[in-house]
């Protein structure tokens, strides 16, 4: 938390360094420069947090994890060529080269799309009820890690050898080797794009018998995992009683992670609204239009957005009462399924989910 924390205080003092070859005076590039070398000590701190959640842990390789593992590997040679860049005299030799376009890439694919198809992999059970084809998603991942660093080591070699970006000819043959392999590269992400498409085209068509019986395929440790898949309006029927960090990991060893409440209460829910989308669409027009200077756009938008605020600001009918009795039907209904559940393949301890756990469904 505290190197969470560190990373977002400093991180309003390294912006300058997209802008070294600007013409600032050298004292406002050196405290940039040495500020963007400062917070890659956190960052670093973030990285070994990550590893250490794994530290003793049996670690089975899914799609997820394999994404999650990718992520790390290439996340930190990705910040350590930034780190390079964070140095001026550096940035002023890099600038505008493709050297540059790696660094970027490095950062964006590993740090958002990996981790994104991570949670992707990992929570579609939970929304949608089925897991994903695990083979195809496999191969998306061998696809895109191989694919990724064919297409973009050669891209910092090529930034050493002064090939600057964006251009459409050139005729430096010393060049050609490096862009050959990174057009390989380039193909086989296209590759891992496709396998993510035939993943989620195979797992739709086989839904039925990937179902996700449990709602703890993975044999999860926090409470998500403690409801059904997909989740049911509410988030429990009874509010759980928590004793450790992994709540439902704890609930799971002392076999109460099953028991049926002894009573129900009417739940108080919100009711569905499509202002927050709305609103949301909205903004992104205006912003759009005042980038652009499309003022009768923005005018337009604005009023969209003042309105459908006045709209739920004056609605008092925001939330409805879920009977007790609708609350009891829908469990009922989960414990019938969890009964008809085959073992979870992700457990071989007695006491867990899909397995000898059912026997404390009760």
């Amino acid at each position: 938390m505290l190197a969470t924390v560190a990373i977002g205080i400093l991180s309003f003092t390294v912006w300058l360094h997209h802008f070294f070859t600007m013409g600032s005076s050298a004292d406002v590039n050196s405290f940039f420069g040495i500020m963007t070398t400062i917070i890659a000590v956190p960052t670093g701190v973030k990285v070994f947090d990550w590893l250490l959640t794994m530290y003793r842990g049996r670690i089975i390789f899914k799609p997820p994890m394999l994404y999650t593992i990718g992520f790390l590997v290439t996340f930190v040679i990705g910040g350590l060529s930034g780190v390079l860049l964070a140095l001026p005299p550096v940035d002023y030799a890099m600038h505008n080269t493709t050297f540059l376009v790696a660094h970027f890439h490095n950062m964006i694919i590993p740090g958002v799309l990996f981790g994104y198809l991570a949670g992707y992999m990992f929570w579609f059970p939970k929304a949608f009820g089925f897991k994903l084809n695990e083979t195809w998603g496999t191969r998306s991942f061998w696809c895109w890690i191989v694919g990724f660093y064919l297409a973009f080591m050669p891209l910092y070699v090529l930034g050493l050898m002064g090939m600057p970006r964006r251009m459409e000819h050139y005729d430096i043959a010393a060049w050609q080797p490096h862009l050959i392999v990174a057009a390989v590269g380039a193909f086989i992400i296209f590759v891992g794009i496709v396998c993510l498409a035939v993943q989620l085209a195979v797992s739709i068509r086989d839904r039925v018998k990937v179902r996700d019986l449990t709602g703890d395929p993975w044999n999860g440790r926090t409470l998500e995992w403690a409801t059904s898949s997909p989740p049911a309006p509410y988030n429990f029927a009874v509010v759980p009683d928590v004793q450790s960090v992994d709540a439902f990991w704890d609930m799971k060893h002392r076999g109460v992670a099953y028991e049926r409440p002894k009573r129900y209460a009417d739940i108080a829910l919100p009711k569905n609204t499509f202002i927050p989308a709305f609103i949301g669409v909205a903004a992104f027009v205006f912003g759009f239009a005042v980038i652009w200077y499309i003022w009768w756009l923005a005018i337009l938008a604005l009023a969209a957005i003042t309105l459908a605020i006045i709209i739920r600001a004056s609605d008092d009918e925001t939330d409805f009462v879920l009977p007790a009795q609708e609350v009891k039907a829908i469990e009922e209904a989960r414990f019938a399924q969890l009964a008809k559940a085959p073992p979870n393949e992700m457990v071989d301890e007695p006491g867990f989910a899909g397995g000898t756990i059912l026997e404390g469904v009760s």
